[in-house]
């Protein structure tokens, strides 16, 4: 089986994970639709990119914006196989007891409500054309607690019990849904973990520990466990949460 022409919707399309999800699945004859906030950084990046790669704005945590993008995907006579929920935040460093309750509604809102628009219409839209395929991202720290990153922690937590209860509901309709909890990943985002008076090579001796392979994680790293679930031939699996974190799990 082949995603051949078949249409693939990353959002946090324009971040450093996503654009290598992208360039993957246009290798694989696959159209890619970018989604992210800003339009002139997302066409750009969609120009960079070539090929079958088109661009649309999504705000993940507006239902309206979920409608609206998929009405686009549908309107270019585009049949839906795979969603990857790529779009996250996470703001470092605010103590538990100093995490104010709008900064913890903001990352409830992109990692957790994001997720579950895109898995329900995401499911809406899949069950029309014969199934398909959803990732969600997490991420390893759904299990290890940061005190000073508490939200994300937390949100990315439930992101866990969100893939499982909507592989339940997407299984009827042929869609399958899973999560991958990466570890520290080599993108802006892992460099934001960068504060006052810490190094970049003092950040990375630090994640280097946590990791008993030896190394950080790249993109390609998590792209080719995407491509692996997005596949056709992995039609038996469903609500797995794979890590992609060179063992960062059982350190």
């Amino acid at each position: 089986m082949s995603l051949a022409g078949k249409t693939v919707l990353i959002t946090g399309g324009t971040g450093g994970i996503g654009m290598d999800i992208a360039r993957s699945f246009l290798e694989k004859d696959a159209k890619v639709v970018l989604a992210d906030l800003n339009q002139e950084k997302g066409e750009a990046a969609a120009a960079s990119l070539g090929g079958a790669t088109s661009f649309i704005v999504l705000d993940v945590t507006k239902e309206e914006s979920w409608v609206q993008g998929m009405a686009k995907i549908a309107g270019a006579n585009a049949q839906l196989h795979a969603l990857v929920n790529a779009a996250g935040v996470f703001k470092p460093g605010i103590p538990f007891t100093e995490m104010s309750l709008d900064m913890w509604r903001f990352h409830f809102n992109v990692n957790l409500d994001g997720a579950f628009l895109g898995c329900k219409y995401g499911i809406l839209a899949m069950k029309e054309t014969g199934g398909g395929s959803i990732i969600n991202l997490s991420s390893g720290l759904a299990h290890i607690m940061l005190t000073d990153g508490a939200a994300y922690c937390v949100s990315k937590a439930a992101l866990l019990a969100l893939t499982r209860v909507a592989a339940k509901a997407g299984a009827k309709f042929k869609v399958r849904v899973n999560a991958l909890l990466p570890g520290a990943i080599e993108t802006d985002m892992m460099w934001g973990n960068l504060r006052p008076g810490l190094e970049k090579d003092q950040l990375v001796d630090m994640l280097l520990k946590q990791h008993p392979i030896g190394r950080l994680g790249v993109p390609e790293d998590v792209t080719r466990a995407v491509s692996f679930l997005c596949d056709p031939a992995s039609d038996f699996i469903t609500g797995a949460l794979l890590a992609v974190d060179g063992g960062q799990l059982v350190a």
